[in-house]
């Protein structure tokens, strides 16, 4: 009796199973990648722009003058900004550091797709720790944050 040589290997109907099951792996990995993404990148604005309010209070308190930050939601910057003291109004003042722009991938402050939408005015530190607050809403394709500055200088995040 002859013995049956038994075919190694897959089938066609095998082979394609396992195609199609990487495929929707794939696919479900990719937009979770994305929506990761997008929500990293809003919480790196977020971050950005809190350190500058404590940068903008640290240095109000150790030069004994006003900071501000000047936010223009239209144009989607902000800057910092201190006080003039050689004129009789303390604003405009004298703008340090760079520009920091949310819709320009040259600026290192470019978070992709966030915007900045809005803010109630500008935060004004003054030289004993305290502020003027503010609200800011930042946000993005899959999220939205609130950013809620009190005049003792707390920051809350929603």
């Amino acid at each position: 009796m002859m013995g049956t040589k038994k075919a190694k290997g897959f089938t066609l109907i095998e082979l394609i199973i396992v195609i199609l099951l990487v495929t929707i792996l794939y696919s479900i990995g990719c937009f979770s990648f994305h929506q990761f993404m997008a929500r990293y990148r809003l919480e790196g604005a977020v971050r950005s722009l809190v350190s500058d309010f404590y940068l903008a209070r640290m240095k109000a308190i150790g030069k004994n003058c006003f900071y501000r930050l000047r936010i223009n939601p239209e144009g989607k910057e902000y800057f910092l900004e201190q006080e003039s003291l050689g004129n009789t109004s303390p604003w405009p003042g004298n703008r340090e550091g760079v520009l920091r722009k949310f819709d320009d991938p040259k600026n290192p402050y470019y978070f992709p797709g966030v915007e900045l939408v809005s803010s109630s005015h500008d935060p004004i530190f003054l030289p004993r720790g305290t502020v003027v607050g503010t609200t800011i809403l930042l946000r993005n394709d899959y999220a939205q944050k609130t950013i809620i500055l009190s005049s003792q200088g707390r920051v809350k995040i929603r």
